[in-house]
């Protein structure tokens, strides 16, 4: 029995078994050159196409095969799967050479954005009529939706045009409102910039068809603010040419309010004033269907005609109009009617070239629109205690000075009004000419360029960052800061092809006031080092600079990295630095965010594929940006997402930690964070993974510092009015209750509460005399239409301040996820040449698979957006755009030999609604991706973009 056990070992470990030869081979896969395979290093095979190969020598049963490659084709890198092993009395089939892989993943579309049911492009699908009341199409409030008009049809028949030879006129939606909501529309491609010369306008219906509001200007923008609860119907009109728009039903605003026109007027009338050199009589010929008032010139005239029997005439002839809106509009509302072309003479009138002005015959009234202030969609700043750390502290250092926070980042746009007072003298430590993109090498101008390489294509990034860190609060504009009082110490080491680690080196050396290549320190070095950017790879050199910097007792924060993976990422990773992972409005790890054993802290980095607080944007940050679509640069405001955000909010906090101890020092923030006094656990008790030490609390930090100051004994106390939960997102039920509570040390009062929507009602429950401990808070549906909806408690406080508290409920089931429509998948290679195009297959909850097969070997990024006047560029403004993991921010996928799954990504509607207003261009977006087309139609497509730019 042993000697047969030997026997059987020794055939195991290659002897000759039986007379019988067997034959190895397999398959090869995406092959596109020639690759050399060996078999035991002496069996050599040459292949020039992808299939099934087999060696020219045979192997007996036992014997032992081990198959390399010798040669890798020419740009390419093959693997090997099965490539070694023992005959077993069979061929051998089974080896694989892969030479290409299958890159996979999902898009969502972000919450509550919808498109245009009827859009240009031919492959969208459905294509649905909602040109008139009857077949509106229902979207939720809040929501965003991305369309197309036309008056005049495209004329582009090459391109498969759906509106090449008809009209698009009238898109209707259907949707519930709120009181003081703002309607805003975007028209993309409007009259004076594009040469499809769109002229679009808004009309607001009740469902009696009885026209409410009209906003009618040549601009870019138009907007409208509903007058009161209810179900209405919201219309894009196409009053001339053609163009894409974004059309945003906007959260309520609790700000300022100012008047607007109101849209009562008398029909068949409007006011007139012909310019000076203007011809009476050539104007009269032309308009004989008018009667003026009198016939001078030097003063404005009423006008009068007759609307009543007005056709609804074709723009174009030839031309079929499908759209029957006016005509029903005739019978069902004549009243309305009239009204819609009393506007359309009066537009007309104002569009000649002899009429200085035109305008309706008016009945005023008060309307409201908002401030331009966005601190209520700042929700990320309730989720640390800011507020209440804000009652002790803004930034200014005790005993007098500027808590200084150094950005190293892309720059920062230094005329940003937001900042323009928050800023120090800073530098730009980009080295290369070839990835400055200013021109030139080092010097002491941190503007930021732009790293894009076209218009409407930079990310901006360090004026985002630089935003939440200190931008200029309490000044009635725009967003506010963490540290609003501290200062932004600008340091460029980012350019447009990213940023080189000894650039990096010199940027946070300079920063600290230590020596670097500028030959220069600033005048006072930074408090604190924000670097919101990161990548694989240790270097023993930035170690060594951040011990260096620690020693000097500045504070280094760095983003944690958004690629959903525990893999080290520096900067964050370096000893001495605090790591920062991401959250969203629930407080739950971002889906993107890094974690692992380096993580210190969290901080709320933000999720654009939801919206958990009814606000109608994606739960993204808010800060400053830049929008230069139209080639110059223009402060906005944007939402973004990524550890790149949560890290400024720590960076923000320490330096209002800074400002009551300004001696406080890296260590004893390091020992704050790890006892967990100024954090709030969350996850797995105490630290973990994904939170590090739990999520950051500014109110908790700051009092610690103060701590730390006053030897361990806390300093007298303002008054810190706060409610128990700070928000409350009722959902479906009807009741809930608040707590007010005094956390400081001086008294105060609440001397009055009241709330802004009827179907809100706060009561007094159990308080003391200070009227502070439990309100109740009752939600009445009754007659509400199946929507989301958002109200504000607020408390008078004796101090003079105030608390608001955002009340979230739902009426009915309500949908919040997302509609792309249709979207086009592109690889693009390290030069933005398009290697493949895909497209996602629904998953159900707004959330689309994709994948891309055969991908050989490389470096690649993955981008997607929709077309929706198949111009056939994806990624315009009005169109969604996405990419991974974040369009702010791409990620090189490197390719070699195995598949890669989970790239997973949100589009968003790119929109930009404003030179002072808010932005919710998720990277600011590329001026257009081109799709794979037929080269038939590449010339008129070349053409028109040209004419387009």
């Amino acid at each position: 029995m042993a000697g047969l056990i030997i026997v059987a070992n020794l055939a195991a470990c290659g002897g000759s078994g039986g007379s019988e030869s067997y034959n190895i081979g397999g398959t090869v896969t995406g092959l596109q050159g020639s690759i050399t395979l060996q078999n035991n290093n002496a069996d050599t095979l040459v292949l020039n196409k992808s299939g099934g190969f087999s060696f020219t020598n045979k192997l007996s049963s036992g014997a032992g095969y081990s198959v390399t490659i010798t040669t890798q084709p020419s740009g390419q890198v093959c693997g090997l799967k099965n490539a070694s092993g023992v005959v077993n009395d069979t061929n051998v089939s089974n080896i694989k050479v892969n030479c290409s892989v299958t890159l996979s993943g999902r898009y969502q579309a972000a919450p509550l954005i919808r498109v245009d049911s009827d859009v240009n492009d031919v492959t969208a699908a459905p294509n649905v009529d909602n040109s008139d009341f009857l077949i509106a199409q229902s979207i939720p409030n809040f929501s965003t939706v991305h369309g197309f008009a036309t008056k005049s049809g495209t004329g582009r028949t090459l391109t498969g045009d759906r509106f090449a030879n008809s009209t698009d006129e009238f898109d209707v939606y259907r949707v519930s409102l709120q009181k003081n909501q703002i309607l805003q529309l975007q028209v993309v491609d409007f009259s004076g910039k594009d040469v499809f010369l769109g002229d679009l306008d808004l009309e607001l219906y009740d469902l009696t068809e009885t026209l409410l509001l009209s906003s009618d200007s040549t601009n870019e923008f138009e907007s409208i603010t509903v007058p009161a609860d209810g179900d209405y119907y919201v219309v894009v009109v196409a009053f001339n040419g053609t163009s894409k728009y974004t059309l945003r039903l906007n959260a309520i605003t609790t700000m300022n309010l100012s008047k607007q026109r109101s849209v009562n007027f008398r029909v068949g009338e409007s006011i007139v004033k012909l310019k000076a050199n203007a011809s009476i009589s050539a104007f009269k010929a032309s308009q004989q269907h008018m009667h003026l008032s009198h016939s001078h010139t030097n003063r404005s005239a009423l006008t009068r005609f007759d609307v009543s029997g007005v056709v609804n005439a074709v723009a174009s002839a030839g031309l079929k109009n499908k759209s029957v809106f006016l005509d029903n509009l005739k019978q069902q509302n004549f009243e309305s009617y009239q009204k819609v072309q009393t506007l359309r003479q009066i537009k007309r009138l104002r569009l000649r070239a002899d009429v200085e002005y035109a305008e309706p015959n008016y009945i005023y009234k008060a309307l409201q629109v908002p401030d331009d202030e966005f601190y209520r969609l700042q929700w990320h700043y309730q989720a640390i205690n800011l507020p209440q750390a804000w009652d002790i502290t803004t930034g200014v250092k005790a005993g007098g000075g500027s808590v200084i926070v150094a950005v190293v980042d892309t720059g920062v746009f230094l005329a940003h009004p937001d900042l323009t007072n928050q800023l120090v003298a800073g530098y730009d430590f980009v080295s290369d000419i070839t990835n400055a993109g200013d021109g030139d090498g080092i010097d002491n101008n941190p503007d930021d360029p732009g790293d894009g390489a076209q218009p409407n294509s930079s990310s901006w990034h360090g004026t985002h960052v630089a935003g939440t860190v200190a931008a200029q609060t309490d000044n009635t504009n725009g967003v506010s800061g963490v540290a609003w009082q501290a200062k932004v110490m600008p340091v460029r080491a980012l350019g447009t092809l990213g940023g080189a680690n000894y650039d990096i080196i010199q940027s946070v050396r300079f920063a600290a006031g230590l020596s670097n290549d500028s030959g220069t320190v600033p005048a006072q070095k930074a408090d604190i080092i924000n670097l919101s950017i990161g990548g694989p790879g240790f270097s023993q050199a930035a170690q060594d600079a951040f011990n260096e910097v620690r020693a000097e007792g500045v504070i280094v924060v760095a983003a944690a990295g958004n690629e959903n993976t525990s893999l080290l990422s520096y900067p964050a990773s370096y000893a001495g630095v605090v790591s920062v992972s991401a959250t969203d409005f629930a407080n739950n790890r971002a889906p993107y965010s890094n974690f692992g054993s380096l993580i210190d802290v969290a901080a709320p980095g933000g999720d654009q594929g939801v919206d958990l607080n009814n606000d109608g944007f994606g739960d993204g940050v808010l800060s400053t940006l830049v929008d230069d679509s139209n080639g110059s640069r223009v402060a906005v405001y944007s939402f973004y997402q990524g550890t790149s955000m949560a890290s400024p909010h720590v960076a923000g906090v320490f330096a209002l930690m800074r400002a009551v101890y300004p001696a406080i020092s890296p260590d004893e923030i390091d020992g704050l964070l790890m006892s967990g006094t100024i954090t709030t656990d969350l996850g797995a008790a105490g630290r973990d993974d994904f939170y590090g030490n739990g999520l950051l609390d500014a109110l908790k930090a700051v009092q610690e510092a103060q701590k730390l100051g006053n030897g361990g004994v806390l300093p007298p106390q303002p008054a810190l009015i706060t409610s128990t939960p700070s928000q409350l997102n009722l959902g479906a039920t009807s009741t809930a209750n608040l707590v007010v509570s005094n956390m400081g040390g001086s008294p105060a009062s609440i001397t009055g509460f009241s709330d802004n929507a009827d179907w809100l009602t706060v009561t007094e429950g159990t308080v003391d005399v200070n009227k502070l401990g439990e309100y109740q808070v009752v939600i009445d549906r009754t007659g509400l239409s199946d929507a989301a909806y958002v109200g504000v408690i607020s408390f008078n406080i004796s101090t003079g301040n105030s608390l608001q508290v955002q009340v979230l409920m739902d009426v009915g089931q309500v949908d919040k996820t997302g509609d792309a429509g249709s979207v086009y998948l592109l690889l693009l290679d390290v030069n933005n040449n398009i290697i493949d195009q895909a497209s996602g297959v629904e998953a159900g909850n707004g959330i689309y698979d994709y994948s891309f097969s055969d991908v050989v070997a490389g470096d690649y990024q993955i981008v997607g957006g929709s077309d929706i006047d198949n111009d056939l560029f994806i990624c315009q403004l009005a169109e969604v755009c996405g990419g991974y993991p974040t369009l702010n921010q791409l990620s090189t996928i490197n390719v070699s030999t195995d598949d890669i799954a989970g790239l997973d990504f949100v589009v968003d509607i790119l929109s930009n609604f404003g030179a002072n207003s808010l932005s919710t261009r998720k990277n600011d977006g590329f001026n257009g991706f081109q799709r794979l087309i037929q080269p038939a139609i590449d010339e008129q497509l070349n053409t028109n973009k040209q004419l387009v730019q």
